[in-house]
């Protein structure tokens, strides 16, 4: 911007800007406009990222709950105007070095946004996704694709059962079974009974089908125009270009249009009310411990900034960590075993709501734990919170809104979605990124008199908009579903007359045909190999030893913020503590340590850090997979004036961790139970895969042991200890930190900028030189390993599917490592998800490589089929070993793994990164040997490495599936003598 500076009033292209805003503590000029003849808003946020992102949005609050608009994000990405090819989403997914790309849909508005570091990348996505949001076919093919369709299960036979199909309604049969997510939904009924919010716009399974084609192409048309739609841009590249090419493409083609999507206030209620929803578990499954409760309330409109960051520091105060009132309360009372997902304070929609709740109780609990969140809340209206804890939540609300993120979501993306909610309702959008004024202004109202009581009295304790929901389990409720659509179809198909029969085999033939057709993509843009860096940007640091302790140091613009690695390694512990050592790390910062209780642990953590994790954390040797090892792998952050207390912090951790609470024990590890349970139906394909890799390498032991279903059941196991066993467990953990966290193991980084790398050298210095010292122990030898390939079936209450086969590779360094991630790419983009998704009807079909594990894996997600999925890979392999592509599509696969390569990370991330690659042995050299071999790749070498790896590896491969029972029996009746292994998670 300092080449061109812009002025408020200044036109460009159509637009107009209307507001200029500094953001220097986040080193941002953030830059409003309007389009003058159609009123298209547009935000631009100038800064010297080249990581640069784009998004257009629209408010699209759906009427109902057949799932509209989730739909039409779907359906608009399947071919427009300019690019009237099949999928140009998926196609462009292998065209791009993107570092990021997708849509999404929330309860009132749809946003479709992407990022890219490369200019010419950033331009042809720009040009897809502007055609696809404003000119898209929407043909009806692939709205049933999507969307839903009748179909028979043979698509030929009519005799054969009638049946729904379609992406949406089976990702949304699995997002609808699934508790943790069903519950922000059910809490949305009931606290939003008269607006939109009451509908799921994501789609109700039952309600899906009676969505029309032509109600689709009218939500389209009535809401997809420039007069209802938000831009928004990021980066370096220059505000003026986008505008010219948003004018050329969009704005200048259409004519001002009144939009009615303004969502009124809700109709406060008078009273309070309860609500009880159920959610489907298989049969088989005790219902003991599965229900959740939780009490919601109506709280400010989102344009009232100020009592918008007021309530979410309240539910900081009351929620944010294990020291908080209404969080220790409701631990404390044993009535549940965690806090339920979806808690705390949303601002997402246009009247904002703070809910509180438990989750692993029971239906009868409901009204205590209704009682015990409001007497809590009584007594914290007339207690009050200390200046001290204040402060402490005013410090992590200040470090969430300084550091700069991105190693799991690009940080423009972050910073959209802060200011989405109240810019698409009409309220200052800034507001949401410069939290000065309003901090200022709460320190005034703190000195003036109790403000947080008030604010717990106006709008918790006095405020009848208030809904306790009550959602349990019901083992009838699947097969009641299941019943009543199989009822619905059979009367659908008994009225079918002979042409309406043959029109349903018809579409379903010209679908497949269509799925299977050759398509001339030309029309698309796309990149060129030239257009990859031929070498990875070196991040360049330091090595120290301090004291006998190797220390790397990173420079890196961190906005103030210092970051601290480490890892520990694990050599000499026995066999036995291994497979405790993740809830270990977990605990280590939920429970008291050097005389500080856990709560005082918890209040100075939140008072000086971003946070402090430990975790487990596996790597391979680059040039021998037999090499594997694990270590525990710590990281800390604070503010630079922090860095003392937060290594008084470690330090304290490290040298007198006290476990001898043991009911703080059990809470923790109950939390963890209740939150691995959840995390199944979000990450089942992750979880099949673990299992499948853990018979074929050391590496993949390790993980499963450590991060997969393994795991799940020890936590499990460890929850239902009795007061004993607890005992022996609180003894396991005290030995494993007597021989892990000590000098001798411990090897660590710090990232941050160059004066605080210098001035908090010290306080590193004393941090090392405290830790405890111990002489090594005998080493404890690992049993060997021998490769054996599984076949097991995960059984747990789902109604869609995730299968994974894993195939074992070769160590990095190895010249076949790289053509196995092209070929891993190319199965995806051309074979896998054309029939796992298009065909099969799952919301993903995925193949992958970690060339660091060696291992290959071939995954489906929320995919209703099993049987066919398992087919599919083996048709996959034979479809590569023939060697059915081109050269055009081995460039795509080539593009697309650089995409991944060359992903951004954070400035913390990229510290820490670079420390994980010394610690492993992975040089920059060898890193760029990899690329080179990607970009050497050709036809011939991956038809053999697909022949000698996928094809003849066969045998040695691993198949794992997470299922519901009945899918399990079922699957194995036709699997004959390839039937899994059926265990319960």
């Amino acid at each position: 911007m300092e080449n061109s500076p812009l002025k408020t009033g200044q036109r460009i292209h159509g637009f107009a800007v209307t507001d200029l805003t500094p953001l220097p503590h986040l080193n941002l000029v953030l830059v409003q406009l309007r389009h003058l003849r159609t009123g298209a808003r547009m935000i631009h946020i100038d800064c010297e990222d080249d990581n640069n992102l784009f998004a257009v949005g629209f408010r699209t609050p759906p009427a109902d709950s057949t799932g509209i608009a989730h739909i039409l994000e779907h359906t608009a990405l399947c071919g427009s105007r300019r690019f009237p090819v099949r999928d140009p989403f998926f196609s462009m997914l292998k065209r791009s070095l993107n570092t990021f790309m997708n849509a999404m849909t929330a309860g009132d508005w749809t946003l479709y946004p992407f990022s890219s570091q490369n200019r010419k990348d950033f331009d042809n996505l720009l040009g897809i996704y502007l055609d696809a949001a404003f000119f898209p076919l929407l043909n009806e093919r692939d709205f049933s694709q999507e969307g839903h369709r009748l179909e028979f299960a043979a698509p030929a036979d009519p005799g054969s059962d009638l049946l729904y199909k379609g992406v949406v309604y089976n990702e949304m049969k699995g997002a609808m079974s699934d508790p943790a997510s069903l519950i922000s939904r059910r809490m949305g009924r009931a606290l939003y009974p008269t607006t939109t919010y009451r509908h799921n716009s994501g789609g109700e399974p039952a309600e899906i089908p009676r969505l029309s084609w032509e109600q689709l192409r009218e939500f389209h048309a009535r809401f997809y125009h420039p007069s209802n739609a938000y831009f928004f841009s990021y980066g370096s590249f220059p505000l003026e270009e986008h505008l010219k090419t948003i004018e050329e493409q969009v704005t200048g083609h259409f004519e001002p249009r009144s939009v009615d999507s303004e969502v009124p206030p809700e109709q406060r209620l008078d009273r309070p009310r309860r609500v009880i929803e159920t959610f489907p578990l298989d049969p088989g499954l005790p219902t003991a411990g599965k229900t959740m409760v939780q009490v919601g309330w109506l709280t400010c409109e989102i344009t009232e900034t100020f009592d918008r960051l007021s309530l979410s520091l309240l539910a900081s105060l009351l929620l944010g960590n294990p020291a908080a009132p209404l969080y220790k309360a409701l631990l404390d009372s044993k009535l549940g075993s965690n806090l339920s997902p979806g808690i705390g304070f949303h601002d997402d929609y246009r009247t904002t709501f703070f809910a509180a709740g438990l989750q692993g109780t029971e239906p009868e609990h409901a009204e205590r734990i209704e009682q015990l969140i409001l007497e809590t809340l009584e007594q914290v209206a007339r207690d009050g919170f200390t200046r001290e804890r204040i402060e402490g939540a005013i410090h992590r609300m200040e470090f969430s809104n300084k550091e700069v993120t991105g190693d799991s979501y690009p940080y423009p993306l972050v910073l959209l979605m802060r200011v989405m909610g109240p810019w698409i309702h009409g309220g200052d959008p800034v507001a949401a990124l410069q939290l000065d004024e309003n901090l200022a202004r709460l320190r005034r109202e703190l000195d003036r008199g109790p403000f947080f009581q008030e604010l717990i009295r106006r709008y918790l304790l006095d405020n009848p908009h208030r809904a306790t929901l009550t959602l349990k389990p019901d083992p009838e409720q699947g097969p009641r579903e299941e019943q009543a659509t199989a009822s619905e179809l059979e009367r659908i198909k008994a009225s079918l007359s002979p042409e309406q029969t043959r029109k349903i085999v018809e579409r379903a033939a010209e679908l497949q045909q269509a799925q299977e057709a050759e398509e001339d993509l030309s029309c698309l843009p796309t990149l060129e190999l030239e257009d990859i860096a031929s070498e990875e940007p070196p991040v360049t640091g330091t090595t120290t030893r301090q004291g006998s302790v190797d220390t790397w140091w990173f420079e890196q613009p961190t906005n103030g913020i210092g970051y601290f690695s480490a890892q520990l390694d694990l050599e000499g512990l026995a066999e036995e503590q291994l497979p405790y050592l993740p809830m270990f790390c977990t605990l280590l910062t939920q429970v008291g340590a050097a005389g500080f209780s856990y709560l005082e642990m918890a209040q100075r953590m939140e008072a000086a850090t971003g946070g402090i994790s430990f975790r487990t954390s596996v790597i391979e040797d680059p040039a021998n997979l037999g090499q594997a090892r694990g270590f525990v792998e710590v990281k800390a952050k604070a503010l630079e004036r922090n860095q003392e207390k937060m290594f008084a912090i470690l330090a304290d951790i490290f040298s007198a961790p006290d476990f001898s609470a043991r009911e703080r024990l059990r809470t923790v590890i109950n939390q963890m139970k209740a939150s691995l349970e959840n995390s199944i139906p979000g990450a089942g394909h992750s979880y099949a895969a673990r299992s499948a890799a853990s018979g074929l390498t050391v590496g993949g032991r390790l993980r499963e042991m450590w991060s997969g279903l393994d795991q799940v059941r020890l936590v499990k196991q460890s929850a239902a200890l009795d007061q004993s066993g607890l005992d022996q467990l609180a003894d396991r953990f005290a030995a494993i930190a007597g021989q892990l966290l000590c000098r001798q193991r411990i090897s660590c980084a710090l990232t941050g900028e160059k004066p605080a790398l210098a001035a908090n050298g010290q306080d590193l210095d004393g941090f090392l030189q405290g830790l405890p010292s111990i002489s090594r122990q005998a080493e404890a030898k690992a049993p060997p390993f021998t490769p054996r390939p599984l076949r097991a079936g995960w059984s747990t209450s789902v109604p869609v599917n995730y299968v994974a086969r894993v195939f074992p590779t070769v160590p990095f360094t190895h010249p076949d490592s790289g053509p196995l991630q092209v070929l891993s790419k190319l199965l995806r983009a051309n074979f896998l998800h054309r029939e796992i998704r298009e065909k099969g009807g799952a919301y993903g079909g995925m193949a992958s490589c970690d060339p660091e594990a060696g291992i290959f894996a071939m995954l489906s997600y929320r995919d209703p089929q099993l049987r066919r999925t398992l087919k599919v890979y083996d048709d996959a392999v034979a479809w590569a070993v023939a060697g059915r592509f081109d050269g055009e599509a081995i460039k795509e696969a080539i593009l697309a793994v650089f995409g991944d390569l060359d992903r951004p990370l954070s400035p913390g991330g990229k510290g820490h990164r670079e420390f994980a690659n010394q610690r492993q042995g992975l040089t920059l050299e060898m890193r760029n040997e990899q690329r080179r071999r990607i970009l050497a790749v050709d036809r011939a070498t991956l038809v053999a490495v697909a022949e000698k790896y996928l094809l003849r590896g066969r045998p040695e491969s691993s198949v794992a599936v997470v299922a519901g029972e009945e899918a399990l029996k079922k699957a194995n009746a036709e699997l004959g003598p390839e039937a899994l292994e059926v265990r319960q998670i």
